[in-house]
């Protein structure tokens, strides 16, 4: 979120996490100097497996308020990679998520340059200062 300038942000929690779970990953944002203009877990099947990259585009689509400069989705049983770019190009934003946060911050550590597209806005920018 510092490498992209967002300081608005909405959360969405996989729909197997617990209400905890979910304030909890808001809290961590918090505290870490965002605002979490909304969070909680999205409104589709508990199975990982039953979840189609189309139910998370469409459910992400449909929920992230205007005023959100960025989208994180938590967790890291959702099939949403492949849904990231669509998202990004629909909502004009950044769309992050877990799997994907961590392949950049590892790439951007190792001081890899790879040319890594359409998973995300956050691989043209380097780790913030």
């Amino acid at each position: 979120m510092t490498a992209l300038g967002a300081k608005r942000i909405a959360l969405v929690s996989p729909p197997w996490f617990s209400d905890k779970m979910d304030r909890q990953g808001a809290r961590y944002f918090q505290d870490s100097g965002f605002e979490v203009v909304s969070s909680g877990r999205a409104g589709l099947p508990s199975d990982q497996q039953a979840i189609q990259p189309e139910q998370l585009y469409d459910w992400v689509s449909s929920h992230v308020p205007a005023s959100a400069e960025a989208v994180f989705v938590g967790g890291n049983g959702f099939r949403a990679i492949g849904v990231i770019k669509a998202l990004e190009d629909s909502l004009n934003r950044p769309v992050l998520t877990a799997n994907q946060v961590a392949f950049w911050s590892a790439l951007r550590h190792s001081g890899t340059r790879a040319s890594v597209t359409n998973y995300g806005r956050v691989f043209e920018f380097d780790l913030p200062h």
